[in-house]
């Protein structure tokens, strides 16, 4: 269960137990488990220096940002001592490492990641199962299937097949990612707003259909989706959700601070096509330990299944891993599924 508690307005998920679960049993010569490395989510400090702090500095006033960052504060501040009282978290004790384990380990899987990663292939499994790709071993979950190649041509691929749940996590444009990739290769290739806008989704939703995206919290991104990209996509927005990440001991990853600086949360917009949307489900904080892998985004299954209907047919784009019963589609779609990400019990 990857959902460990929750209240009114917060989730607190945990990435690493809802993957661990998908492989306890795994096809092999003999039936083996894997896990997700431990270090991988040893985040014991926020990245900054100066601690996280619930400021007053921030005026609602100002902008939506502004009102957005109040509403997430305010909201894990109640939550967070609900995880302390629960024993979920406990609260920091002396000088930590810095996340020095957690770096090391993360640079090290992505680059031997990047090394063997699959690119124009298709595959479908049923069990779970280890199987050799390209010289290396990869990870594929029961009922899955993937698309390794460009999204442009999406519709052609998927045959007319038309999904419940569209979910994407598009490499939004922005300037720190731009500098990144004149230092290193390994840094993925960004995306500009019109061509998030041409992907096909109008034509592989169903009638009555969810699309949920993870966003940065740049305004010119989030008001370019809303207003412009889901009306061509032909979906309505319907709520935000945000993804909050914490250490270990409950501390926002960096400050809430005034924009443009940066915040300890990312946005997930919501639209939908003929879509009765439950009002208890808007405008959730979902709160997690992150991985220290870059944009290796937590599953969101388990909070998705309360407003999908049964047996829903499900496709994340621009996916970096698999999930039972997801079809996924990407350039990087088993990156994160190579066996080096995992310790085999």
């Amino acid at each position: 269960m990857s959902i460990l508690f929750k209240d009114d307005h917060c989730f607190f998920i945990c990435h690493k137990h809802y993957i661990d679960k998908i492989y306890k049993k795994i096809q092999t010569e003999s039936l083996k488990s894997y896990k997700l490395k431990e270090d991988l989510f040893n985040i014991t400090t926020p990245y900054k220096a100066s601690r996280s702090n619930y400021n007053n500095e921030i005026d609602p006033s100002k902008s939506e940002l502004e009102v957005d960052i109040c509403y997430v504060r305010d909201a894990y501040k109640n939550f967070q001592d609900k995880l302390y009282k629960q024993d979920i978290l406990s609260k920091p004790m002396g000088d930590s490492e810095k996340n020095i384990k957690a770096k090391l380990i993360s640079d090290n899987i992505y680059l031997e990641s990047t090394k063997y990663n699959v690119k124009s292939a298709f595959g479908e499994n049923l069990i779970p199962a280890v199987r050799e790709v390209n010289g290396s071993n990869f990870l594929f979950p029961e009922k899955c299937l993937f698309y390794s190649f460009d999204v442009n041509d999406i519709d052609q691929r998927l045959n007319d097949k038309k999904f419940d749940l569209i979910l994407l996590d598009p490499p939004w444009w922005n300037k720190y990612i731009r500098r990144k990739r004149k230092k290193s290769d390994s840094a993925y290739h960004m995306m500009y707003n019109d061509d998030l806008k041409n992907i096909p989704i109008e034509v592989v939703l169903k009638e009555s259909g969810l699309v949920v995206v993870w966003c940065t919290n740049s305004q010119q991104n989030l008001d370019t989706l809303i207003n412009d990209i889901f009306k061509k996509w032909n979906v309505d927005f319907i709520t935000k959700w945000y993804w909050l990440k914490i250490t270990r001991f409950g501390e926002p990853i960096c400050s809430f601070s005034k924009p443009p600086g940066k915040q300890p949360f990312e946005q997930i917009i919501i639209g939908g096509r003929n879509i009765d949307f439950p009002q208890d489900f808007n405008k959730k904080v979902i709160v997690s330990i992150p991985s220290a892998i870059h944009s290796h985004k937590p599953p969101l299954e388990e909070i998705l299944k309360f407003v999908l209907p049964e047996n829903a047919e499900k496709l994340e784009i621009f996916a970096r891993y698999l999930l039972n019963g997801w079809t996924s589609y990407g350039n990087e779609v088993l990156k994160l599924q190579n066996e080096i990400l995992f310790d085999v019990t």
